[in-house]
């Protein structure tokens, strides 16, 4: 189809619609121009332009351009309002007579690029809301008028307030939030008591001394001196140390209890002896040496003569009953025994000999056991009768 050439039917459409506010807005206006031209122009314009333009256009673009006339239509026609077929109809006729050609369709605005959003830094401490509550959004309604190209500011910033689309809102509103705060809450702290390193254990433990000599009196009581350390030899302060005895009689047996000092020494007494006796201290499972404390037993003794008989009588304090004792004498520079005899149970002896042609001299003995020491006295008997 020609450019100037338009379907009927999409004519007849055009021309049966009726007009739009716009197409009579300005109706009286150019109808009083038309009726004040058309005297003058009638004879010259008109018909030679008819067999022009039917010539150009045919019948259908005259019957257009009649029905405008016809209708009132110039107003809309020289002002550009009546739809785009019949204007151009229209003009094709009338084009003389200054009628305008239909604006070219408005083309839409060319979309603007869309800006990339600006990157929003996430807050280094995010914070949960106080009471979060979800949202629900509203879905918008329809626009009849479908929207261009939605463009986006890139001077607006995120903001925290639900807005309403037909989409889910992706705001962190409408969920609770799951993360905990990424500062953590830092509480007092109490300040830790210090505490004392755990003590040494004791590796070995001495007896420095016990008794005088390790020498007791018969019912007297020995001091035990003694030491613990530990494996590097250092003191063991505070360790319980235990003393312990054993005698022929009975065993071991605890008698004393003591801690040591902060140099690890310690001192106990062994309490009464009667027999000589073995001692020993122990600490937390470690031992010392056995140190035997001797009881030493006092002697003494004196003589009677009578006719050519002399007797000695032997007492001993801390020996036992049926102890051994023995009369010596000298004789051609040795110690000879010349008598002997047993302790009773009161601890009394009674030797006899006889009597010397002269005086002399003999030493009384208490034989050494396991319960006590070696015990010696020394006396005159005399050759005549008498007591010596």
């Amino acid at each position: 189809m020609a450019p100037d050439e338009m379907d009927e039917h999409e004519l007849e459409r055009a021309l049966s619609a009726p007009g739009t506010a716009a197409e009579l807005a300005d109706q009286e206006k150019y109808v009083a121009m038309f009726r004040a031209a058309q005297p003058a122009a009638a004879p010259t314009v008109v018909v030679p332009m008819a067999r022009r333009t039917a010539r150009r256009v045919g019948t259908t673009a005259i019957l257009a351009a009649a029905v405008a006339v016809a209708t009132g239509g110039v107003a809309a026609a020289y002002s550009s309002n009546l739809p785009a077929p019949v204007q151009r109809a229209v003009h094709s006729v009338l084009a003389p007579l200054g009628v305008p050609q239909a604006d070219p369709p408005k083309e839409a605005p060319p979309a603007e690029p869309e800006a990339e959003p600006t990157p929003v830094v996430p807050s280094p401490t995010p914070v949960a809301p106080p009471h979060p509550r979800p949202t629900h959004s509203r879905p918008a309604r329809p626009s009849s008028t479908p929207s261009p190209t939605p463009t986006v500011d890139p001077s607006a910033s995120p903001t925290d307030e639900p807005t309403s689309s037909e989409s889910p809102s992706a705001d962190p509103s409408t969920s609770e939030s799951a993360s905990p705060s990424a500062t953590p809450t830092t509480s007092p702290t109490a300040e830790p008591t210090p505490t004392a390193p755990p003590a040494p254990v004791p590796a070995s433990v001495a007896i420095s001394s016990a008794g005088a000599g390790q020498q007791v009196a018969p019912g007297g009581t020995a001091i035990v001196t003694g030491t613990v350390a530990a494996a590097d030899g250092a003191p063991v302060p505070g360790a319980r140390v235990v003393l312990r005895t054993r005698s022929s009689v009975q065993g071991w047996t605890q008698v004393a209890v003591a801690r040591s000092g902060a140099d690890g020494s310690v001192s106990l007494s062994t309490g009464a002896i009667q027999r000589s006796s073995q001692v020993r201290l122990t600490s937390q499972g470690v031992r010392s040496a056995n140190v035997t404390l001797v009881v030493q037993p006092s002697l003494t003794a004196y003589t009677e003569t009578t006719g050519d008989t002399a007797t000695v009588t032997a007492s001993a304090a801390g020996g036992q009953s049926g102890d051994q004792v023995v009369l010596l004498t000298r004789r051609n520079g040795q110690l000879v025994q010349e008598a002997t005899g047993r302790l009773d149970g009161s601890g009394r002896a009674t030797l006899s000999v006889a009597a010397p042609l002269a005086d002399r001299n003999y030493v009384v003995r208490l034989v050494g056991t396991q319960d006590h020491a070696e015990a010696t006295a020394q006396v005159r008997v005399k050759a005549a009768a008498g007591p010596v």
